[in-house]
C-alpha cells in the first residue's frame, strides 16, 4: 500500500490520478535497479561489496582500505573506476557474470504483467540486465548510442524501451564508472534527449532512487527553464527521495513486505484510473457514459446528488453492531453520521427544500437508495411521476464506510462494510429497494408496475475498494484544517481514530465518499450535510461560493431570494406538481442550462462537484424573470412562503456548527477520562505520553 500517512504522497497520488484521467502528455516509466532486484540482481551497493571481495582476494596492488572508504561513502562510480583501471578484463568478466539472465520470480512476473496493462508503454531503464526487453519483445529497443530514437516513438505513439546505461550483451557500453558518467554527460544528443523527455512527458521513477548527479542536474536545469509554467510533474516512487518542484515523492509501506513490492501499487492506481476512464467512454456521438450499474448517464444532462436526505421527524442517524472478527476477538462497527440534537443547532429539516431546489435547477436529482423510504413518506404519490420522467434517481451504495474497533477499545480505524444477501454475495439493489418500500393494501398491482421503473433509475456504486476509499478517508485526516475542524490531536494517526471522534470521522468519510461518487457518475453538484463545505475545502481545496442555486430557485418560485421553499411545498403539495410541469417548459430548460453553465466546480480537485450547487456568479435577470413568470403561470394556488435569513446557510445550519461536533466529542472524551480516573495533568488517555490537557483535550476546546 502507498503510505497515505505521508502528506506529499497523498497529493502526489492525487495529481497522478488527475494526469492519468486527463492526459496531455505520455507517461514514461523510468525503471531502476530496484525492479531488477525483484529478479535477484544486485543493487549497486551489493555489487560493489562483492566486487571488492574479488579484487581484494585476487588482484595485487589493490587498495582495500581506500575501496572500503569509497563504498562506505556511497561513491560507487569512483570505486568501479579504480577496479576497471587496475584490471579491466576481470572487471568486465565479473560485471557480465553478475547480470546473466535469470528465471522469473513471482514478484517480477507481476511487475511486468502490471506494466503490460498500461499501453502504450514507454520505458527508460538504467538497468543493464536484459529482462525487461525480453518480456516485451514487440517494443522497439534503443541502446544508449541511439537513445534519441525514443523521442520519435514518444511523438508517434509507438511503444519503446530506452537502455540509458547500456546492456549486458554490449558490456563495454555499461555505465558504472566515473569515466562512463563523464562520457555520458558529455554526449549532447543523450543529454538533450533526456531534457526533451522531461519536457514532453510525465516521468514515473520506479525502483530508482534518483541519485545520479547528472540526472539531478538535468532536473534542476529543466525546472529553471520551465519556471514560468512548471516542469513535469514527474513522480518518484521511493522511500527516501527529497521532493523537487517538478518531481513529486510517492512513498509506500515496507513493514509487511520489505522487498518493496508495495511500490507497484502506483501501477495499480494508474490502471484503475485508465480502466474507469475507458469504462465510461464510448464511441457514440451522443456521448453516453455508463454507470456502474450499466445504466446510461447522458453527458449533457445535469445531475444533483443529495448525499444526506433526512425529512422532518425522528430518525436514527447511525447504527452500531457487534461481531467477532477473524481472530475471534469481540469487535464492533458503526455506520452513519450519528448526529444528535445538541450538535445540530437547528432541528429544521432542509430535505424538502433540497429536493425542490434540485428539481428546479437540475435535470436529475439523485439520492442514496436508502433514502427512498423517507422520500416516499415526505412526497407520497407525487414521487412516481418524477421517477418515471427521470427527474429523480437513486444511487445504491453497496459499500458503506464504517468505524471498526475491538470492543471497548479507545481507537479504531475506518473500513468498508457490505450488507450480505441471504443467498451469499452483496445484497442487490432490488432487495434493498423492497426492504425500504412496501405496497399499500389494494395497490399491489400498481406497486409491481412502478418497481421496475424505480430499478431502472438506480445506479450502483460498488467500487469503494478499487477506489481505495478507506485510504482516501485516512489521507483526509492528515490535512491540518481537517484535523482542526474535527478535533484530532497531533498524536492521532489516520489509522487510529479516537473512539470519541468516530462520528466526526464518519462525517468526513461521508464527504470523501460523496466526492468519489460524484466523480464516478459525473454529478455536477452535491448537497452535503452542514459543516461539510469547510471540511471539503480543507481536504480537497475546492472553492466556496457566495452565490448558491437555491437562492435563485427561491426567486423563481416566489419572487423572493431567501424563502423557505421546503415549508411551502410541504404545506402545499401541489407546488411539486407545478414544478414538475415547469421542468418541461422552454423557460425551465433554459434556467437549468444557465445553472449548469455557472456551477462552481473544479475538475482538477478530487471533489469535482459544486458544493451545495455553488455558482460562479449571478444568473442573468432576463433568465430569472422568464423562469419566474412561467412557473407563476403554472401555479394554481397562492404560494405562501416565509422569508428566512439565507436558508442555505442560516446560523443554525452553517459550517461554523462544526464547533458543536467538537463540543459533543469533548463531552464523550471527558466521560471516558473520568471512568479511567484521568485528570487534566495526567498522561493523555491516548497513550502519547503528553499531558491530557495538551494532547487530545486541547483540540476539542470550543
Amino acid at each position: 500500500m502507498l503510505d497515505v500517512r505521508d502528506e506529499s504522497t497523498y497529493f502526489a497520488i492525487k495529481e497522478l490520478k488527475r494526469i492519468v484521467a486527463n492526459p496531455s502528455k505520455p507517461l514514461v516509466f523510468w525503471v531502476g535497479a530496484g525492479a531488477s532486484k525483484w529478479l535477484g540482481y544486485p543493487l549497486w551497493k551489493e555489487f560493489a561489496k562483492e566486487l571488492r571481495k574479488e579484487f581484494a582476494g585476487y588482484v595485487a596492488g589493490f587498495d582495500d582500505v581506500a575501496a572500503r572508504r569509497l563504498i562506505a561513502d556511497g561513491d560507487y562510480p569512483a570505486f568501479f573506476q579504480v577496479c576497471r583501471g587496475i584490471d579491466r578484463p576481470r572487471y568486465y568478466r565479473f560485471l557480465s557474470a553478475a547480470f546473466l539472465p535469470k528465471d522469473d520470480t513471482v514478484i517480477y512476473r507481476r511487475f511486468v504483467e502490471e506494466l503490460g496493462k498500461l499501453a502504450p508503454l514507454y520505458i527508460l531503464t538504467t538497468n543493464i540486465d536484459e529482462s525487461i526487453e525480453q518480456h516485451f519483445p514487440d517494443l522497439a529497443v534503443f541502446q544508449r548510442s541511439d537513445v534519441t530514437g525514443c523521442l520519435n516513438c514518444l511523438q508517434d505513439g509507438r511503444p519503446c524501451i530506452g537502455k540509458l546505461h547500456g546492456s549486458r550483451s554490449a558490456i563495454e557500453s555499461a555505465v558504472f564508472t566515473t569515466e562512463d558518467y563523464r562520457q555520458l554527460t558529455a554526449d549532447a544528443g543523450y543529454v538533450n534527449t533526456l531534457r526533451t523527455v522531461f519536457t514532453i512527458a510525465n516521468v514515473i521513477f520506479l525502483g530508482y532512487s534518483v541519485r545520479d548527479k547528472y540526472l539531478l542536474d538535468l532536473i534542476t536545469a529543466n525546472e529553471k527553464d520551465m519556471s514560468l509554467f512548471g516542469a513535469g510533474p514527474h513522480f518518484a516512487v521511493s522511500l527516501n527521495f527529497a521532493e523537487t518542484p517538478s518531481v513529486r515523492r510517492i512513498q509506500y509501506f515496507i513493514e509487511r513486505f520489505p522487498d518493496n513490492r508495495a511500490a507497484m501499487t502506483v501501477l495499480d492506481v494508474i490502471q484503475q484510473v485508465r480502466a474507469r476512464k475507458a469504462e465510461v467512454a464510448t464511441p457514440d456521438a451522443a456521448k453516453v457514459e455508463e454507470g456502474a450499474s450499466g445504466k446510461p448517464i447522458i453527458e449533457n444532462r445535469t445531475a444533483y446528488f443529495i448525499s444526506d436526505f433526512t425529512p422532518p421527524g425522528t430518525w436514527t442517524s447511525s447504527t452500531t453492531a457487534e461481531f467477532e472478527n477473524r481472530a475471534n476477538v469481540d469487535s464492533q462497527l458503526t455506520v452513519g453520521l450519528g448526529f444528535t440534537n445538541d450538535e445540530l443547532g437547528s432541528r429544521d429539516s432542509t430535505a424538502m427544500h433540497d429536493l425542490a431546489v434540485g428539481l428546479i435547477c437540475f435535470d436529475s436529482v439523485y439520492l442514496p437508495l436508502l433514502a427512498i423510504g423517507p422520500l416516499v413518506l415526505l412526497v407520497g404519490d407525487s414521487l412516481w411521476p418524477l421517477i418515471e420522467s427521470n427527474a429523480i434517481g437513486f444511487i445504491y451504495l453497496q459499500q458503506q464506510v464504517a468505524f471498526v474497533s475491538t470492543k471497548g477499545a479507545l481507537t479504531g480505524d475506518v473500513g468498508l462494510v457490505t450488507i450480505q444477501s441471504p443467498d451469499g454475495g452483496p445484497e442487490s439493489s432490488a432487495e434493498l429497494l423492497r426492504r425500504q418500500i412496501k405496497a399499500n393494501p389494494g395497490k399491489e398491482a400498481e406497486f409491481e408496475r412502478i418497481v421496475p421503473i424505480i430499478e431502472s433509475r438506480i445506479l450502483t456504486f460498488a467500487e469503494g475498494t478499487e477506489a481505495e476509499l478507506a485510504s482516501l478517508v485516512r489521507a483526509s485526516f492528515m490535512m491540518p484544517e481537517v484535523s482542526r475542524l474535527l478535533g484530532f490531536s497531533e498524536a492521532a494517526l489516520p489509522s487510529q481514530v479516537p473512539s470519541w471522534l468516530r462520528f466526526p470521522a464518519l462525517r468526513m468519510a461521508h464527504l470523501v465518499h460523496t466526492g468519489v461518487i460524484c466523480d464516478r457518475f459525473g454529478m455536477q453538484a452535491a448537497k452535503i450535510p452542514f459543516g461539510g463545505a469547510r471540511l471539503t475545502s480543507a481536504a480537497f481545496g475546492v472553492q466556496s461560493s457566495a452565490e448558491k442555486a437555491d437562492t435563485f430557485a427561491s426567486y423563481v418560485l416566489s419572487g423572493k431570494f431567501n424563502t423557505d421553499i421546503g415549508s411551502a411545498v410541504i404545506s402545499q403539495p401541489s407546488i411539486l406538481r407545478s414544478i414538475s410541469r415547469f421542468r418541461e417548459t422552454a423557460e425551465g430548460q433554459e434556467f437549468r442550462k444557465e445553472v449548469h453553465g455557472l456551477l462552481l466546480s473544479n475538475e482538477a480537485t478530487q471533489f469535482s462537484a459544486a458544493i451545495d450547487a455553488g455558482l460562479k456568479k449571478n444568473i442573468p435577470t432576463s433568465v430569472l424573470e422568464k423562469a419566474r413568470d412561467r412557473l407563476s403561470s403554472l401555479l394554481t394556488e397562492s404560494v405562501l412562503v416565509s422569508p428566512v435569513p439565507a436558508v442555505w446557510a442560516n446560523s443554525g445550519q452553517s459550517d461554523d456548527s462544526t464547533w458543536l461536533w467538537r463540543a459533543k466529542s469533548r463531552s464523550v472524551l471527558l466521560d471516558l477520562a473520568k471512568e479511567r480516573g484521568i485528570s487534566r495533568d495526567d498522561d493523555c488517555i491516548c497513550g502519547s505520553g503528553d499531558k491530557f490537557c495538551l494532547c487530545c483535550l486541547a483540540p476539542l476546546r470550543t
